[in-house]
């Protein structure tokens, strides 16, 4: 599902290229992938990935490759949304489909063909005016997403400190970190309490599933921790 799911993005992004480019193409090859040298600065540039941010008519959205991408979006660029804008409409046309607001992209998956692309400090943070924009609606964003893991690290919020943070690690022994706050939700109510000498509540070494409102790579917010009474007897598994 993952490769379907690649190879369609990769596809929209050519697609989008190739609707867009014509005269560029007429002068020769397209430029290489963004990151590759200076050449490409104030290309055309496809991206694909989700949406981090949007202040102020800037888009801002992260890459399977780990690029931070911030376009403008404006009056002469062309809009659509899978499912809810079909064919490409204007930027009032978009901002009705959307609710109203832009800031209805959070966590979207989007494909953007971009101009005027620079790459500025740190290296892979890009900028560019949208051309082209398109918001993927398949598959939808997770209400919630779950990780499952022994605690490593357990900093609760408490006092003068209002965030703190939780370490699990899970069945392949990756580390994820997630933050904690006072709204966090404890599952059986009292597990917070951090007695490390008590199994009954959370503490390093418990077993736990963190959950998370949609992607957790894009919210590290834990909205809820759900404590488990038995703790597996080999973690990470061999």
């Amino acid at each position: 599902m993952k490769i379907l799911r690649g190879v369609l993005i990769l596809t929209l992004v050519a697609a989008l290229t190739l609707c867009s480019m014509g005269t560029v193409f007429a002068k020769g090859p397209p430029a290489d992938n963004p990151g590759k040298g200076p050449k490409n600065m104030g290309e055309r540039q496809g991206f694909s990935g989700n949406v981090t941010a949007v202040i102020a008519g800037n888009v801002t959205l992260i890459t399977e490759q780990g690029w931070n991408v911030t376009v403008t979006l404006n009056n002469d660029a062309r809009y659509k949304i899978v499912k809810a804008m079909n064919k490409w409409g204007s930027y009032d046309d978009f901002i009705d489909a959307l609710g109203g607001s832009l800031t209805a992209l959070m966590g979207e998956k989007v494909v953007v063909l971009a101009g005027n692309v620079t790459e500025t400090a740190p290296p892979g943070t890009f900028t560019g005016v949208a051309i082209k924009f398109m918001v993927l609606k398949i598959p939808a964003t997770p209400l919630h997403a779950h990780r499952t893991g022994l605690v490593s690290v357990f900093n609760p919020p408490g006092g003068s400190i209002a965030t703190g943070n939780i370490t699990i690690v899970d069945v392949h022994g990756v580390s994820h970190l997630f933050t904690v706050g006072n709204e966090t939700i404890y599952r059986p109510a009292g597990t917070e309490a951090g007695n490390i000498t008590a199994d009954a509540t959370l503490q390093t070494s418990s077993f736990v599933t963190v959950v998370t409102k949609g992607d957790p790579k894009l919210n590290s917010e834990a909205k809820a921790i759900v404590l488990h009474a038995n703790r597996p007897a080999d973690w990470p598994k061999p």
